[in-house]
């Protein structure tokens, strides 16, 4: 559930703390327990940035937000798609993921999809632990000129479980020079944009972009002193690999133009 919101936008319930700005550039909502400057998210974890008209998550690494979702628990953010060229003597390779550290955010296995363009097979890896994966078959086809990812040239997996970090091991065949690349990628946003393979028009565009959108869980504990302006927080689980979930704390809608996370967000026309 995505929410949109401009900051000459008639009265209407709130979205952030009192005296905190909702918005960064024309198109991107900052919603509590986000939020931009200090003193306006619920933990330096979820402070923003907002730099030349673009928001970015300060303590992640100073990664772009794209949008985000309160009712899924959902920030969607922009991370570089790093391509992989080939070693005229190597066959193998390893691309280093994203590292979320101690953060309270989770790559989100619901919407996330793990893609590998190139001739070969390429595994996503937890610790030396590998998560998932997918092969390729390159017949009578230029990686240039792929227009699908079912196996020709192109694959694409789910990830099982949600995970804090990740690498990509890519093992090639073929002895043509073109350049693979493997990589975690939000496939709701580019089904969105009209980037990602569509069984109707057949594109993929984000095969060149240099940055792709990735989308994280986040996740709020007992120590975050979650209040809800309507009921008490409820909780979720959040599926881990070693089969004990996460339990975070999670406010529930009322409707489509409120935060509940804001102590008086619940009201309908910010009466």
């Amino acid at each position: 559930m995505f929410l949109s919101l401009t900051a000459t936008s008639p009265a209407i319930a709130k979205f952030v703390k009192t005296g905190c700005n909702d918005t960064c550039g024309n198109n991107v909502t900052i919603p509590y327990p986000f939020g931009i400057g200090a003193g306006c998210s619920i933990n330096q974890w979820y402070a923003v940035d907002c730099k030349s008209s673009k928001p970015y998550l300060s303590a992640l690494k100073h990664l772009e937000v794209f949008s985000i979702d309160l009712d899924d628990q959902k920030v969607t953010v922009y991370t570089p798609k790093i391509p992989n060229c080939r070693n005229p003597v190597l066959n193998s390779s390893e691309i280093m993921g994203v590292d979320l550290g101690n953060s309270p955010f989770f790559f989100s296995k619901l919407h996330n999809t793990f893609v590998f363009k190139g001739c070969g097979f390429a595994v996503m890896m937890d610790n030396e632990r590998v998560v998932t994966g997918c092969s390729t078959a390159c017949l009578n086809v230029t990686l240039n000129d792929t227009n699908n990812c079912v196996g020709n040239g192109c694959c694409q997996i789910e990830i099982p479980y949600y995970l804090k970090s990740y690498s990509i091991h890519i093992e090639r065949q073929g002895e043509d020079g073109d350049c693979e690349s493997a990589f975690l990628v939000d496939v709701t946003k580019l089904n969105d944009e009209g980037w990602y393979f569509d069984p109707f028009n057949h594109v993929i565009r984000i095969m060149n972009k240099s940055l792709v959108p990735i989308s994280l869980k986040w996740t709020l504990t007992d120590s975050d002193h979650v209040t809800c302006c309507e009921r008490d927080p409820i909780t979720r689980k959040v599926d881990m690999f070693n089969s004990t979930p996460l339990v975070t704390r999670y406010c529930g809608y009322s409707s489509l133009s409120n935060n509940p996370y804001v102590i008086d967000g619940c009201r309908e026309d910010g009466k």
